[in-house]
């Protein structure tokens, strides 16, 4: 039979299913709605292929400790649209100019979170804003195998776990490859998300599906977004990000997959080409770089990576920086999320059924509103006495 590696351990980045020649591994929602690798045991053959594309049985090659950047786009129209700081249009774009193919993670027509392809610079507005849901990665990694195969230039952006499991799939480092991953706090149940939307629109609007999802709105200051969704009829929500029930869940650690808790994937060395964040402290570290609009964090980690920056740096405002300062403030590039196994098995059994404010009320302390915009006044004034 297959070998699979623990179930607690699996990022389900679904290297075993597509790496199987006999496609005999099939990925399953779980009780918990994570995606899980399922062996058809009658078909199996025990060629052993699952266990070697395994990122976690077979950890790939990381690249040494990256050069590390603050970084803007000049563009502000994209950066303002951008989760942070607009960097990664800049290197889809550059992907899609010299006619390749780009894979990321976008909302479907019901918001649920997929990988998809894109070919043309319009559709790479699917990829912007966050999505903290994991992905359906559905059969992206052999499609990149094929675009590779004919030759294309290819970028993948994803999850470090995803970014290592597509790495450890194809075997080899290509050329026409470029790796793209993300400081990550850990990826919360699919389920619950969809939960989450169902929720706020029963509340709302009478449970119509909303028409536009903004889980980073930038409105009230990148430091300080909101969470912006909108329904029909100009039926709106806006919530800062301490107020908003499934974002204090996400951070709260509360629906993470069990693998975020153990995650193989942290640290400064990684098998990605480049690493994006956002740039949490600039305004301490690199207060030129700052005005609240939006600053990335670079980590540069290969030598075709280095290259391409370099080729994309007048498009940019960079500040080389040190790599393990620049993460003082970005503790999720480095630790695995934390582990309160009774709070998390507490909130999983019964979102389905509660009010999912309340029952998160209950699991975390409540943020106080007053001290939400003391706190958010107190960041603006520091920010402007650093000008």
């Amino acid at each position: 039979m297959a070998r699979l590696c623990d179930t607690n351990l699996c990022s389900g980045c679904t290297a075993c299913a597509a790496a199987c020649p006999h496609d005999c591994i099939t990925m399953v929602q779980d009780p918990e709605g994570f995606r899980r690798p399922k062996v058809d045991t009658v078909r199996c053959v025990e060629c052993g292929l699952c266990a070697k594309v395994c990122p976690v049985l077979s950890a790939p090659d990381t690249h040494p400790i990256p050069d590390a950047f603050a970084a803007r786009n000049k563009d502000n129209s994209v950066r303002e649209l951008s989760t942070s700081g607009g960097v990664f249009t800049l290197l889809a774009r550059h992907t899609l100019e010299q006619g390749g193919a780009v894979f990321g993670a976008a909302y479907d027509a019901d918001f649920k979170v997929e990988h998809r392809m894109v070919e043309t610079p319009e559709m790479l507005t699917t990829f912007r804003g966050a999505k903290y849901a994991q992905s359906d990665l559905g059969d992206t990694f052999r499609r990149v195998k094929e675009q590779l195969a004919l030759g294309r230039k290819v970028l993948f952006s994803g999850t470090p776990c995803q970014v290592a499991g597509l790495r450890s799939y194809l075997g080899k480092e290509d050329p026409n490859l470029l790796l793209v991953d993300l400081v990550c706090h850990g990826v919360p149940s699919p389920a619950v998300w969809e939960r989450y939307l169902a929720y706020k629109s029963e509340q709302i609007s009478d449970g119509h599906r909303p028409i536009t999802v903004n889980l980073r709105c930038k409105d009230s200051g990148w430091s300080t977004y909101s969470v912006d969704i909108r329904w029909p009829y100009g039926r709106n929500y806006l919530a800062s990000n301490r107020q908003d029930p499934y974002i204090r869940a996400f951070v709260g650690d509360l629906c993470l997959r069990p693998s975020c808790h153990r995650c193989s994937c942290k640290g400064l060395t990684r098998c990605a080409d480049i690493t994006l964040g956002d740039y949490w402290g600039v305004w301490d570290q690199v207060p030129s770089m700052s005005d609240n609009k939006g600053t990335s964090i670079v980590l540069v980690h290969s030598e075709k990576a280095l290259a391409l920056w370099q080729e994309l740096a007048p498009a940019m405002q960079t500040q080389q920086v040190d790599a393990r300062r620049c993460m003082e403030q970005n503790p999720a590039a480095l630790q695995s999320a934390k582990y309160d196994e009774e709070n998390r098995s507490t909130f999983l059994h019964r979102y389905r059924d509660e009010d999912f404010s309340a029952l998160v009320d209950e699991l975390l302390p409540k943020p106080n509103a007053a001290g939400d915009l003391a706190l958010r006044m107190a960041g603006k004034l520091k920010r402007l006495l650093k000008f």
